[in-house]
């Protein structure tokens, strides 16, 4: 019998069951799970070379996102809200993982002038991220030399051991190991007496922010080059057919997306996105360039909306049917 998404109880959200699928050739997983802040990029200035109805768009949209922090943080310190607001920067599009809340009350600690709450707040995200990183993903390396270090263990606070293992591990993005060591020496320099904290707290906070969300957008981002995404797919990310097996994208990427084929279309109902996509594309086996071709150069007519579900649906009753 030929097993189609129609045939699983999740459907392209069935993960365990996806290996068996007919038409598996022609789908990816497909990432659609995130967070980001761009309120930063609204509170710059117009440029002067802009035109005018740009420039007046731009206005209006800074009005309003300065009466949202008004709203948020209240009128009396605006203006140090807006300087921390834009000096922060965005905030990275990041898979939703167990790092966004505490990202963002570090991040609002900052923005409010609670700048050692921030600091500290940001030293131990990165550590508890560090953790995760290892505790979930250990099992899948036991045969590392690693793993008799590790295995027994309920927590780590050497970040150095931590980042060596995942870099062993091959885990880690290039260049997020170092702004971990990074974020680390600010850690053990704040949290530990320092006399000289109190004189570099906003700047030991907006650097400790900044390298943690540099960790975050490497990490777990959509459009920082991650090996795993295919290239050349605008708009979207898709895992690679060789990185679904990878234990950081089976563990955190995979479990947040859909298995989908190239004409699949998103919905927004009540619980948020979903996908939406046909159940069977047939026989075939597509390389992951072909797939990008296909999703670039796909018809809008045949991408799959709710309305299309719902004519087909119609179509399908018996003629008096309810």
């Amino acid at each position: 019998m030929r097993k189609t998404i129609a045939d699983l109880t999740r459907g392209v959200y069935d993960h365990d069951a996806h290996a068996d699928l007919a038409d598996r050739g022609f789908r990816r997983y497909h990432p659609f799970s995130f967070d980001f802040d761009s309120t930063p990029l609204s509170l710059a200035e117009a440029e002067e070379h802009w035109d005018e109805p740009v420039k007046q768009n731009h206005r209006e949209n800074r009005a309003q996102a300065i009466k949202r922090l008004e709203q948020q943080y209240g009128s009396a310190q605006i203006d140090s809200v807006i300087k921390n607001v834009t000096e922060l920067g965005p905030k990275s599009m990041s898979l939703l993982a167990y790092h966004n809340q505490f990202h963002e009350q570090a991040r609002r600690s900052f923005v409010a002038g609670l700048y050692y709450p921030a600091l500290v707040a940001a030293c131990a995200l990165g550590e508890r991220i560090l953790n995760h990183l290892v505790l979930d993903l250990r099992d899948s390396f036991k045969s590392s030399e690693h793993y008799r270090k590790v295995y027994r263990k309920d927590s780590f606070d050497n970040w150095t051991f931590a980042v060596a293992v995942l870099t062993d591990w091959k885990v880690l993005v290039d260049g997020v190991g170092a702004e971990f060591l990074r974020l680390g020496e600010l850690r053990n320099r704040s949290i530990h007496f320092d006399p000289d904290t109190y004189r570099s707290l906003r700047e030991d906070a907006l650097a400790a922010l900044q390298r943690l969300n540099a960790i975050i957008a490497k990490q777990f981002g959509y459009f920082g080059l991650q090996p795993w995404f295919i290239d050349h797919t605008p708009g979207a990310q898709f895992v690679k057919r060789a990185y679904e097996a990878v234990p950081f994208v089976r563990a955190y990427v995979i479990p947040r997306s859909g298995f989908i084929g190239p004409l699949y279309g998103m919905d927004l109902s009540q619980g948020g996105w979903h996908h939406l996509d046909y159940a069977d594309y047939g026989d075939g086996d597509l390389s992951d360039e072909e797939f990008a071709t296909r999703y670039r150069e796909r018809d809008p007519e045949k991408v799959v909306s709710r309305a299309m579900i719902e004519k087909a649906q119609l179509e399908a009753k018996p003629e008096g049917g309810v």
